[in-house]
């Protein structure tokens, strides 16, 4: 009777073992899985969830680190200068889309072992982790600024966009990314002052100019006489959402002030049946904006609507008047482009006054 009592909790506890040893297997393979879970989230904070590359997250440690060991490299930030307008004109989706062709266009411009990071929103960095002398670093700034601005042009939107970069360079401009980061910021601010669509090294003058142009204030007769200097020849030319603004302020006024107002649609059409690059269109283009640009009167309004159409408000001008104006423009057109030239359209329609309720 006791030995069948024994071998009756012997196999008692034997169960009770292997059900915690089940029990302790479970728990073991929840934590692996919570452990891989989190390390997955790591990696993944690590990556912008749009384009695929580096975040800012995933780069300052990595960047910091072979500044440390090789005590070299090149920090590039590159801004793009119409992101916003992209947006505006359509949508955040289109925003989006943009952005990773962007990334695409980098990642195809770089060296091999070049680091590419986007920081945030239209922002983006390029870390090459070794010396580049100083020529050869302009060229590698200039190709980059090229390429990727023609990788990213399509015919048929409004904005065209163009980027501005700031370089620094260790070890004289910083060891750390965040140092880098802040005086490669320094020298595209300079950029993003003088133009946009360049590149610019920093140096120390640049966090000068910087601190000087913070402080700066000026009256409203400093401002008028700034503007009175800059004379005006030809035509105002203007971004897409101001040209509406000023659309709208003749629209509603035109008929209190008893005015003439002529809005003209100047379209390039692409060749039917054959494959174009986008390049030549852009130079079409280009040649199409001078022309305009140069035939109108003070006061006229032009902008780029699409990448080939060009819009026109012609100020105080009849219909008649302004098929004259029109030919003008492409007379001067033609005149540029020789043989070398694509079909221009156009359509003219006079401003009316807004109705008022």
């Amino acid at each position: 009777m006791r030995t069948a009592v024994t071998q009756e909790e012997q196999r008692r506890r034997l169960t009770e073992l292997e059900t915690m040893k089940a029990s302790l297997e479970l728990q073991l393979k929840e934590m692996a899985r919570q452990v891989k879970m989190q390390q997955e989230q790591i990696e993944l904070a690590k990556l912008d969830a749009l384009t695929g590359l580096r975040s800012r997250t995933g780069v300052s440690d990595e960047i910091s680190n072979i500044l440390k060991r090789e005590r070299q490299g090149v920090f590039f930030i590159i801004d793009m200068d119409n992101f916003k307008a992209v947006n505006d004109t359509y949508g955040h989706l289109e925003g989006d889309r943009v952005l990773v062709k962007f990334a695409k266009a980098l990642e195809k411009v770089v060296d091999k072992d070049d680091l590419i990071a986007r920081i945030g929103g239209d922002e983006f960095i390029i870390f090459t982790p070794h010396e580049i002398e100083r020529n050869a670093l302009r060229k590698k700034a200039s190709k980059i600024l090229r390429t990727v601005a023609g990788e990213i042009v399509e015919p048929g939107k409004l904005v065209r966009i163009t980027m501005s970069m700031g370089i620094a360079v260790a070890p004289n401009d910083g060891m750390t990314f965040e140092k880098m980061y802040e005086n490669a910021d320094h020298a595209l601010y300079e950029v993003k002052n003088n133009g946009k669509a360049a590149f610019q090294l920093f140096d120390e003058t640049l966090t000068n100019n910087r601190k000087k142009y913070k402080k700066q204030t000026a009256t409203l007769k400093d401002i008028t006489a700034k503007l009175k200097e800059k004379g005006m020849e030809g035509s105002f030319v203007v971004e897409y959402d101001s040209f509406e603004k000023i659309y709208r302020f003749l629209e509603r006024n035109i008929g209190r002030e008893k005015r003439e107002v002529q809005c003209v649609l100047f379209t390039i059409e692409e060749p039917d049946g054959i494959d174009y690059d986008e390049r030549e269109l852009q130079r079409q283009m280009e040649h199409l904006q001078h022309a305009i640009i140069h035939a109108l009167r003070r006061g006229d309004v032009t902008t780029n609507y699409s990448a080939n159409q060009i819009l026109v408000l012609l100020l105080d001008t009849n219909t008649e008047n302004s098929k004259f104006v029109v030919r003008r423009i492409l007379n001067q057109f033609y005149a540029e482009m020789d043989e070398d030239f694509w079909q221009i359209t156009n359509e003219i329609q006079q401003l009316v006054p807004e109705e008022r309720a």
